[in-house]
């Protein structure tokens, strides 16, 4: 049975609301991964886990959203990369690598986002998961605040959902995302790219970030440690945490729709 919203006629997308009125919209910005992987990681990844979790939970599933924001790094994390903390950078925007990211400013990005709640409410969709897959501060906030402020209590409810919101790991580019794309998409990776084992992976120089550094305990000479180092994924841990995180989303979003009052 078709989920996902544009190949779906309009019959079929009231046939699925009936059934089950759940959207999920994914969402993820245009973002360096590191050398070895497709900047589309955050979107596919969120999009696969919407799509998973409609297989258990019902519902549709929008097109993946290009889109996100972020904000200039403090010092004190640019020193967690390796940096000296009185640079100026944005995002994963290092000084040096081959391309910036498509990121958008946080007002115009959360306008966006209402505006497709908004569509999803006026077709009558009663719960409305935003999968995130990109894990920025500011970013997830936003996310929040939109689902906060067009919740209808005991009418629509809107939430955040996402493996960065629902934390089973922290990284960026590492082992666990690789995996995903390994699985996935494994066109979208080349582990080429970077240089063979045993050679360290630097924070700075590649943009790989394990979970030390984001949780601010970077490794001594800031480079990836080897538990977390992309060149180590695996399509089956990919799989894995895939299967773990749209449980979870399944979850939540049939919680929150036995939560509702009738239609």
């Amino acid at each position: 049975m078709e989920l996902r919203y544009e190949l779906m006629r309009p019959q079929e997308i009231v046939a699925a609301r009936t059934r089950t009125p759940i959207a999920y919209v994914p969402i993820g910005p245009m973002e360096w991964h590191g050398p070895h992987m497709a900047v589309g990681m955050d979107m596919l990844h969120a999009h696969t886990m919407a799509l998973e979790a409609a297989r258990k939970a019902g519902g549709v599933v929008l097109p993946p959203l290009p889109l996100g924001t972020e904000t200039y790094t403090d010092a004190e994390r640019l020193r967690h990369r390796g940096f000296e903390g009185s640079e100026r950078i944005y995002g994963m925007d290092y000084p040096g690598f081959a391309l910036p990211s498509l990121y958008i400013e946080e007002s115009a990005f959360a306008i966006i986002v209402r505006e497709i709640v908004r569509g999803l409410k006026r077709q009558a969709f009663r719960v409305i998961a935003l999968v995130n897959g990109h894990g920025a501060l500011n970013h997830r906030n936003t996310l929040m605040r939109v689902a906060t402020e067009t919740t209808e209590p005991g009418r629509v409810t809107v939430l955040l959902a996402g493996y960065l919101y629902d934390g089973r790991y922290r990284e960026h580019a590492a082992i666990g995302e690789t995996s995903y794309l390994l699985a996935y998409h494994p066109e979208a990776v080349d582990l080429s790219a970077l240089p063979p084992l045993p050679k360290p992976l630097g924070y700075r120089d590649f943009g790989v970030l394990d979970r030390q550094t984001v949780v601010g305990e970077p490794t001594p000479d800031f480079t990836v440690a080897p538990e977390h180092d992309p060149r180590r994924a695996t399509p089956e841990r990919g799989r894995d945490d895939v299967a773990y995180e749209s449980d979870r989303i399944a979850r939540r979003v049939a919680e929150a729709l036995a939560a509702l009052q009738p239609a």
